[in-house]
Formats: C-alpha cells, sequence, structure tokens
C-alpha cells in the first residue's frame, strides 16, 4: 500500500529524466532502449508498493537506482531469455535526420568485425560473445571455462584491438 506521507506525482515529476536517462543508459548495452519507460514505470510501482522506512538522503540518487536496477532486470530478461532484436533506437540521428553515410559506415564496419569473429577459434568467440554480446560477468564466464578473470579480460582486449585494427585498415 502505497504510503501517503510521500508525495509520489512529485517525485516522478522531478526525477523522472533522470531516472530515464540511467534506465536508457543500461538497457542500451542490451539494445532494449525502447524499454527504459517502462523500467522507470516499474521503479516507480515497486517503490511505492515497498517504500523506504525511513527518508532517503537523495530521493534522487534512490529512484535512480531503483530505475536502473529495473533496467537491467529487463535487460537481462526480456533480452537474454527471448533474444529480442535490437531496436530501432540504434539508427544514428542528428536532430532527428538519419545520416546514410554514418549508417553506411557502421554498416561496412559489423561486417569487417563479423570477419574477424568469424575467424577466431570457438573458446575466443564464446569468450568474446558472453562478456561484450549479453554483457555477463568475467568472474562467471572465467568459472565456466575454468580460466581466471584477468585472462577473460586479456581475451576480450586482444579480440577488439584485433577488430579495431580491421577496421581501420578497411578490411
Amino acid at each position: 500500500m502505497p504510503d501517503a506521507s510521500i508525495d509520489w506525482a512529485a517525485l516522478y515529476q522531478k526525477h523522472r529524466e533522470a531516472m530515464f536517462g540511467a534506465a536508457r543508459e543500461v538497457l542500451c548495452g542490451s539494445g532494449r532502449v525502447d524499454l527504459a519507460e517502462d523500467a522507470v514505470h516499474n521503479a516507480m510501482v515497486s517503490l511505492m508498493q515497498s517504500p523506504p522506512t525511513e527518508a532517503p538522503r537523495s530521493w534522487e540518487a534512490l529512484l535512480v537506482a531503483t530505475a536502473k536496477r529495473r533496467a537491467l532486470d529487463m535487460a537481462t530478461s526480456a533480452y537474454m531469455s527471448r533474444r529480442m532484436p535490437l531496436s530501432e533506437e540504434y539508427i544514428p540521428e542528428t536532430n532527428h535526420v538519419v545520416v546514410e553515410d554514418e549508417i553506411l559506415e557502421r554498416i561496412e564496419a559489423l561486417a569487417v568485425a563479423r570477419a574477424v569473429l568469424a575467424r577466431l577459434d570457438h573458446r575466443t568467440r564464446t569468450v568474446f560473445r558472453e562478456i561484450v554480446v549479453f554483457d555477463r560477468a568475467r568472474a562467471e564466464v572465467a568459472a565456466e571455462l575454468g580460466v581466471t578473470p584477468p585472462r577473460i579480460s586479456q581475451i576480450v582486449t586482444k579480440v577488439l584491438a584485433e577488430i579495431r585494427a580491421a577496421v581501420e585498415k578497411g578490411g
């Protein structure tokens, strides 16, 4: 039951942009920035249903942290389990006008990156996919593969350097 002494509407109005920005940033990694509003809504609902027992030092910090947690929950459940497609939010825009050259450059860079990834051995490609694409924890992936987290970092750094070099070279 919502706490009647807390003006939730005023808190939402005051901090919604910060909450949305935090949720959008978290969801950007999963390609589902379109879920940012839902994350903010879920954060507000969860706080209203279970308000803090004491007034927080910073309502903004609490609201933003809760929006981030809800966005992270959404990113892992919606994207990871259902493999939902990337949203249209990733199309680069400048003043709402799509910059075609930039899109073509990104497509070309993706093709080069895909070629680099195709040449990797299975284990290296798995590490890259789990860490960079699925944003899993290094320690978790390291434990599954029987290596140390620093080794996972080395592998990812090496692959990213190979991709960067190939893209700069043009293939």
